[in-house]
């Protein structure tokens, strides 16, 4: 059983860029949409966060549904995280770089930028979570959450062939219910959102970021 790249890796200076209109679709809670749908509340708050990250577009939670349908009977699709305001995504990068200066002091600023880049996105750049198009999951069974392996990139070949299986089945499930993957992390799912519009060849997305000021014109 093989993992193969399907979706090429992309700057979030081009998505940025890339040209939205944005429909204006709602906002909607996932909370209790699906009795196979876990959302749980946030252990920790990260500025307000767990007050957002169960809300994603209408139709984004009508496709979680679709995808939870489509698994075995005993899985279980959790949604770890949804919209998130770029307001807060400001606020993790910046407290992420001052976290990195002190575990790497030996690294100049333009390094921990760089490097903190990799692994949280940059809220000057392009905020996927902010359109409420991308959520963020895994899997689960009676035993707890399925082996997805260490490695983040999607199509890795450095997991073992339990995760690899469970990997197949999120992408194939996701994939056939109309999302479409960030590369870099297997768990990180789009639609209606840039990467989403250029990766189908759309002219452009449907779905632009919402800022907290406009939250409320949206639910």
């Amino acid at each position: 059983m093989n993992l193969e790249m399907k979706v090429e890796i992309v700057s979030d200076n081009f998505l940025r860029e890339f040209p939205v209109k944005d429909n204006r679709e709602s906002l909607v809670s996932i909370v209790g949409i699906h009795p196979r749908i876990i959302v749980r509340p946030w252990k920790k708050t990260y500025w307000g966060m767990n007050r957002y990250n169960y809300l994603v577009r209408e139709s984004v939670a009508k496709m979680l549904v679709k995808v939870v349908k489509s698994l075995p009977q005993n899985i279980e699709l959790e949604v770890i995280d949804g919209y998130r305001p770029a307001e807060i995504q400001r606020k993790m990068f910046y407290a992420g770089i001052k976290i990195w200066q002190k575990r790497h002091p030996q690294w100049s600023k333009d390094k921990v930028r760089v490097q903190l880049q990799k692994y949280l996105a940059n809220p000057e750049s392009y905020t996927y979570h902010s359109t409420g198009g991308v959520v963020d999951v895994t899997l689960y069974d009676e035993k707890g959450q399925l082996e997805m392996g260490k490695d983040r990139h999607t199509y890795s070949k450095r997991i073992n062939g339990t995760a690899k299986k469970n990997r197949i089945m999120l992408i194939n499930a996701m994939e056939n219910a109309g999302f479409v993957n960030y590369p870099l992390e297997w768990w990180h799912w789009c639609y209606g959102e840039s990467l989403w519009a250029h990766v189908k060849g759309k002219k452009h997305a449907i779905y632009g970021t919402i800022p907290l000021k406009d939250l409320k014109k949206f639910l």
